[in-house]
């Protein structure tokens, strides 16, 4: 019997995204599944949406970007729909506008910080 993430993984696949993609997905829930086991929670094929935001907040506070925490919940999503259509579970417990971080205009780049004899020449 095929595990769900090999289920995953090949429906992906059926739906013709691209190697990356699969890769980036399977390796998103994989992580995301083996944190719900350190947490002491056996996966049963239903997400809940505590399990969600304790994970969204264990990677905010180990200070991982946000576009990466917001590609993990895009992967979570995607997750979702597949438990979903294969009738694993039956609601959405993912609100993108809710659960991804908020990334504020301009914080996206590097801020140059300049020294004190650097101010000074200015």
């Amino acid at each position: 019997m095929m595990t769900i993430i090999e289920q995953f993984k090949t429906n992906l696949i059926e739906d013709g995204k691209s190697t990356n993609t699969v890769q980036s997905y399977v390796g998103d829930i994989t992580a995301f599944l083996k944190y719900l086991g350190t947490m002491g929670v056996g996966f049963d094929g239903v997400l809940k949406r505590f399990y969600v935001t304790s994970y969204k907040n264990y990677l905010v506070d180990n200070s991982y970007e946000p576009a990466t925490i917001n590609k993990k919940v895009n992967s979570i999503q995607a997750f979702n729909n597949f438990l979903i259509a294969k009738g694993y579970m039956q609601e959405n417990v993912i609100e993108l506008k809710r659960d991804r971080v908020k990334i504020s205009m301009g914080s996206e780049h590097q801020v140059e910080v300049y020294t004190d004899n650097q101010l000074e020449r200015i």
